[in-house]
């Protein structure tokens, strides 16, 4: 006997150590490689134009005939593509063909020694660099021969999905040379504090294409202010995750939010329904109904959370639509409230039956104790029982949300697939959250894991992802460890 105590302790032992290897073995490969995250590089674009004197305050750099894109991003990774040889810079013969007679260019160069008449392009594209890496693009600005307006104006906006206040650089609009003969005042523009806007400037009009380099020479300069590092935990702690964008964003704070949020209002849900199926076959219900009611709720536990989530997605949600969704402004029945509900159906089985097995360890001395001072059997449930077995019902509903917070199909087939971030400044705006579609941290990584390039900066954080899940669900999951290793009748 006592060497197959040993034998019993020593396999326990060693399977803790296994287990506890598995763990640490899981989280260093996560962690190794959410660090392709780090190695991110940062883009950015602006769209320059010179509009004419009488351009009314509607005329945009996008609508202008002649405007300039200077971008650094995945598009110009190749220096000068075919986007910028199938635009060169507008002749002055075309401009005064088309009745557009003022223009921008760029000379695809960062001195102005290295300018050149013979190569100058509508836009500029650049390959997006690290964020100890800055860049500087020049722009030229002139008029054709037949322009009599005394002056015209330089405007610029954010490229298309371009957030200046999400750059990691500081990004500044700075006239580097006017044209011989003009005078006008040096001017420097912070393009994150004001990202659109325009600028008069005294008219100058290039007689031939030669004399268009010796017009407005513009800068647009991205001005390191961060390491990668610090510039790509600023971006993972950001409201938006957007990273198929062409200046992609991977702010993981909707995902992590929603997931929790998901989570809450399915414990919400499931807490008292568990506890009370718990009590009731516990305390209450006949041994009979007791020795099949028991294994059904075993049985609803081993669904697949696949088939919840189809039957969530085939009558919870269409019900739900039909009686809330005119009140509450439903637009889909895919959304958080229902995906929580659901999610409460899957964690209801787990929560009674750790809590069952919690309330059978109460001593029975503690009913007889309490009853023998007087309470009825309701009051010695809610007055001695419940509270000798809080440690437990606390790690049971621990046990339930740990579960909640990493399921990934019920999320996948429900959330209805937006990242939006939940909003919490109104009882209104929260109540607009809960019906509008979102989607958690699971779920993303299911989604796009099986899309991204493989050790890219979006499969990086991917990872990244990953190991907040994971943390998150070790520390719930040794929270009700410790919880529910205490004694279950202490007070």
């Amino acid at each position: 006997m006592r060497r197959l105590g040993r034998l019993f302790d020593t396999t326990v032992y060693i399977t803790g150590i296994m287990v506890s290897v598995a763990v640490l073995v899981m989280f260093y490969y996560i962690a190794r490689e959410s660090t392709y995250a780090f190695r991110q590089t940062f883009s950015w674009g602006y769209r320059l134009a010179l509009l004419p004197g009488d351009a009314d305050s509607s005329a945009t750099p996008n609508s202008a005939p002649y405007s300039s894109l200077v971008a650094v991003n995945p598009e110009g990774a190749d220096g000068l593509d075919e986007k910028e040889e199938v635009f060169p810079a507008p002749t002055i013969q075309q401009m005064q063909d088309e009745s557009a007679l003022v223009a921008t260019a760029t000379p695809l160069a960062s001195d102005l020694s290295q300018i050149r008449a013979d190569t100058l392009y509508r836009d500029d594209w650049r390959s997006p660099k690290p964020a100890e890496e800055g860049t500087r693009v020049l722009v030229l600005g002139y008029a054709a021969p037949g322009y009599s307006l005394p002056t015209m104006y330089l405007a610029w906006e954010p490229d298309h999905s371009f957030e200046p206040r999400l750059a990691s650089y500081r990004l500044v609009l700075r006239l580097l040379r006017a044209p011989e003969g003009v005078s006008i005042q040096p001017f420097e523009i912070d393009l994150r504090k004001q990202p659109t806007g325009r600028i008069a400037l005294p008219t100058w009009v290039a007689q031939t294409d030669a004399e268009r380099t010796q017009g407005y020479v513009f800068e647009v300069a991205a001005i390191p202010q961060t390491s990668t590092f610090w510039a790509t935990l600023r971006g993972v702690l950001g409201t938006e995750w957007a990273p198929t964008l062409i200046y992609p964003r991977y702010g993981i704070l909707p995902l992590v939010l929603a997931t929790t949020l998901m989570s809450i209002l399915a414990m919400l849900i499931a807490t008292p329904l568990g506890v009370a199926t718990a009590l009731y076959l516990s305390e209450v219900a006949h041994p009979r109904v007791r020795e099949w009611l028991k294994p059904a709720l075993e049985l609803i536990a081993s669904v697949p959370s696949v088939v919840l989530g189809y039957f969530g997605l085939m009558f919870v949600a269409p019900a739900l639509q039909a009686w809330l969704g005119q009140a509450l402004g439903m637009q889909s029945g895919r959304n958080l409230l229902t995906t929580s509900i659901i999610l409460a159906v899957l964690a209801i089985p787990i929560v009674a039956s750790v809590t069952e097995d919690v309330l059978k360890a109460v001593p029975e001395s503690l009913r007889e104790s309490a009853i023998a001072l007087g309470l009825n059997h309701s009051e010695t449930l809610w007055k001695v029982v419940l509270p000798a077995a809080r440690a437990g019902v606390v790690a049971a509903v621990l046990i339930g949300a740990a579960r909640v917070y990493g399921e990934t199909m019920i999320v996948w087939i429900l959330s209805g697939g937006t990242a939006t971030m939940p909003a919490f400044h109104s009882p209104v705006a929260f109540a607009q959250s809960l019906v509008s579609s979102t989607r958690g941290v699971p779920d993303t990584i299911a989604i796009e894991m099986g899309n991204v390039t493989f050790e890219s900066v979006h499969y990086g954080h991917l990872f990244l992802l990953g190991l907040v899940l994971f943390c998150l669900t070790v520390v719930v999951n040794l929270a009700a460890l410790r919880i529910g290793r205490r004694q279950v009748w202490r007070v």
